[in-house]
């Protein structure tokens, strides 16, 4: 059977409101209409249309808590839908704090062998 990717945008870190605020000024593509994210000549338009990005939007499509069950939930609803790799693309600042927040928090609850790279 041919492995099937997905993947999944987090900004992790200790406080919703911070992180909900960095996701918005440092990834806003999730919230952009696709065609968007290749679509736009020049850089100024793709910093116009971020500029009318929502946090609410934004996360709506990028898991912006520290809560475990969220993280859980979204690699779950990937796994529903036939996936059988998520990679987990950590947008926010804090890696080494992310690493260890899935290492103690996620890993763990998956089930199955888990690899950070």
């Amino acid at each position: 059977m041919t492995p099937r990717y997905a993947e999944l945008t987090v900004c992790w870190g200790s406080s919703e409101r911070t992180v909900r605020r960095l996701a918005k000024e440092v990834w806003p593509t999730p919230a952009m209409e696709s065609s968007l994210s290749w679509e736009l000549p020049l850089p100024a338009h793709f910093e116009a249309v971020a500029e009318l990005v929502t946090e609410e939007s934004l996360a709506e499509s990028v898991v912006c808590r520290p809560d475990p069950e969220r993280h859980l939930a979204a690699i779950a609803k990937y796994a529903g839908a036939g996936y059988d790799h998520v990679c987990v693309h950590q947008v926010g600042p804090d890696q080494a704090g992310f690493v260890r927040f899935y290492e103690r928090e996620i890993f763990p609850r998956l089930g199955t062998r888990a690899s950070a790279a």
